[in-house]
């Protein structure tokens, strides 16, 4: 039997395996991304008021940060294959509670546990990292990235229009049978998801006192924001909390720096690979998600103010797609070129394109500008978010991929938050109700363009310099 032959069926289960885990991606984001475009209907359907109907957005943010790096480390200690399975047996089952409760609380319960979601994307890093040589893993990674892009994406458009036109029931059991599919695909190629059983070095245990010091941290920490949207950036509670989280913050990586199989080694998390692809994520949120935040407040704005557009919720959304679609191709194309040039000069050329989407705001806000700024921060998001998971993927211990990618997402969330309730004080300044003056909007953007090109220069900076693989087996 030729070489070729031999390794056909192997490069096979590999695609089919990508295949897979893509379309759980891609389901699994699209779930995540349906909550806030129908969220005044499910108020109506369920009766509840707003305060209320909130909980289905609070509850399932609360449950992923938390999840998010616990399943990341859970896959490096007890292997993808195990994790993933788990984490898709609990969306599928929060995806069906969420489209047949016949009660708000049973509904916020499948919320809940669809939070669970975002967990599925540091396990397939994880899954790549076993699957994949590493020259394969940036295109992987491409994939992965571009798959939850689209998901997110997919779902903002999509959930309104089957709201209206079917159920709450098809809305939710749509994508949740495709998470379900994509889970038979996956584990139908076989791949090998576990470490050596014979390694010395393969951690045994999980540093749940680590998990959990870290999950309060993080969710001080999103207390702390939402704190200050609603009483401010001087209140007395939203500096407790920021000191609370914080002080949590450095006793996580105190406990890290003492226990025998930390979360995650604090050598690592100095390193290029990871510490560096942290803090260019934080640097991506803290960029894009201003704008995706601004523009549908801009264009939503009476034309008789001069520079809005009196865009409806429709339109927003078909402006907002020229960012998720040129993101998709983005990540791939990023993963792709990543072969061939430093990760750091492609993460400071894509943040760079974030800067510039801010900056083009400045020149104007008719429909073309609009899209310009759209599609340049699909590109630059896109990319840079890519090269930061292929980084950390492989430069990571093949021990810590799994919580390395997953402290990666939790970043780019809280740089965005932390970023957008910067840029909605703001444009608020002048009172509720008030219309923002075109001078809020572009200060609100030279903000987010400054934290964007403060990224490129992290990029530079932190990015690993070198090119060279990291040898794996499979």
């Amino acid at each position: 039997m030729s070489t070729a032959t031999a390794e056909a069926p192997r490069v096979g289960q590999r695609r089919l395996a990508l295949i897979g885990l893509a379309i759980i991606v891609l389901a699994a984001a699209s779930l995540e991304g349906f909550v806030l475009p129908v969220l005044p209907q499910l108020q109506h359907d369920f009766g509840v008021d707003a305060a209320t109907g909130a909980l289905a957005s609070v509850v399932p943010t609360v449950i992923t940060v938390i999840v998010t790096p616990l399943a990341g480390r859970l896959a490096d200690v007890y292997g993808a294959g195990k994790t993933l399975a788990a984490l898709v047996l609990i969306v599928v089952v929060g995806g069906l509670s969420s489209a047949f409760a016949p009660s708000f609380a049973l509904f916020i319960a499948g919320q809940g546990l669809q939070g669970f979601a975002l967990g599925i994307i540091p396990v397939g890093f994880v899954a790549l990292r076993f699957i994949f040589a590493n020259g394969s893993i940036k295109t992987a990674s491409g994939v992965l990235v571009a798959m939850s892009v689209a998901g997110a994406g997919l779902g903002v458009l999509i959930a309104g229009p089957i709201i209206d036109a079917f159920s709450r029931a098809v809305l939710y059991a749509v994508p949740t049978a495709f998470v379900a599919i994509g889970g038979v695909c996956f584990f139908s190629a076989r791949p090998r998801l576990r470490h050596d059983p014979r390694d010395a070095n393969a951690p045994t245990r999980t540093d749940w006192l680590g998990a959990s010091v870290l999950a309060l941290a993080l969710v001080a920490l999103i207390v702390a924001l939402s704190s200050s949207a609603s009483a401010g950036w001087l209140a007395p509670m939203t500096w407790l909390c920021f000191v609370i989280a914080a002080t949590l913050f450095a006793l996580w990586l105190w406990i890290e720096r003492r226990v025998h199989q930390p979360m995650i080694d604090v050598a690592t998390l100095a390193s290029r690979a990871v510490g560096g692809s942290v803090a260019v994520g934080i640097a991506i949120g803290a960029g894009y998600a201003p704008i995706v935040f601004l523009v549908p407040q801009l264009i939503a704005q009476p034309q008789e103010t001069g520079y809005g557009l009196g865009a409806t919720a429709t339109q927003t959304g078909y402006f907002l797609s020229a960012a998720y679609a040129v993101g998709v191709i983005a990540s791939i194309a990023a993963g792709r070129l990543a072969r061939r040039l430093e990760a750091r000069v492609i993460g400071a050329v894509a943040m760079a394109l974030l800067g510039a989407a801010s900056v083009v705001t400045l020149l104007g806000s008719t429909p073309a500008m609009i899209v310009l700024t759209l599609v340049l921060a699909g590109i630059g998001a896109a990319a840079a978010s890519t090269i930061v998971y292929a980084s950390a993927a492989i430069g990571a211990s093949e021990y810590e991929v799994g919580v390395s990618t997953a402290l990666i997402t939790i970043a780019r969330a809280v740089g965005g938050a932390l970023a957008t309730q910067i840029v909605a004080s703001l444009i608020t300044g002048a009172g509720a109700g008030a219309v923002p003056a075109l001078g809020d909007f572009q200060a609100s953007f030279i903000v987010a363009a400054l934290l964007s090109l403060g990224g490129a220069a992290l990029a530079l900076w932190l990015l690993p310099r070198e090119r060279a693989e990291v040898t794996t087996t499979h």
